[in-house]
């Protein structure tokens, strides 16, 4: 028998540099969303910034699920929306649940939603948003144990309509470059 020979590895490793250059750019959608939930929070007399906040998160979240789902696993959903739950008072765990449905919808139609124009992609964006201010609404319902108006989950379903676009085009940009590609 003939003793065992050491074969250095035919592929280079990846120094300490490139290592944490890749974690931070798969921490960095979820980076930005804690982000948005801290300032969208934060009484800096923004208006309409409590109003904001469930919009840009639903969007981030079906964003990044649908293009980039390695870099918002349902682990990071889960911890923004417990930071969302406990920053802006609500029941624990709501927005967290909510989060993880948009997470877990965008993530199993992905192959489907990617094929489609971008127009198809925001209605169906649309519904999800609103079937989630829907579910807001009716576990708010729920745990005050009576029937709340539902003009603020229409308003918030409107606002999830109408602010994906604009996510999605600064999330489209934070996607090419955290790809490497150059911007034009």
């Amino acid at each position: 028998m003939s003793p065992m020979q050491w074969e250095p590895p035919s592929e280079p490793q990846d120094t300490l540099g490139q290592r944490l250059d890749a974690a931070a750019r798969h921490l960095l959608p979820s980076f930005i969303a804690l982000l948005a939930i801290i300032v969208l929070s934060a009484p800096l007399g923004l208006p309409g910034a409590a109003e904001l906040l469930p919009p840009i998160m639903l969007g981030s979240v079906f964003f990044w699920s649908l293009w980039r789902p390695s870099d918002m696993p349902p682990l990071n959903v889960f911890f923004l929306g417990i930071f969302m739950d406990l920053i802006g008072f609500t029941p624990l765990g709501v927005s967290a649940f909510i989060l993880l449905l948009v997470h877990g919808l965008a993530s199993y139609t992905r192959f489907g939603l990617m094929r489609l124009n971008f127009l198809l992609v925001w209605g169906v964006f649309g519904l999800i948003g609103a079937a989630a201010s829907v579910l807001q609404w009716a576990l708010a319902c729920l745990f005050r144990l009576h029937v709340l108006d539902p003009a603020p989950a229409f308003f918030e379903a409107l606002l999830c309509i109408g602010i994906y676009p604009l996510l999605s085009a600064v999330s489209s940009w934070f996607l090419h470059i955290l790809d490497g590609k150059p911007t034009s």
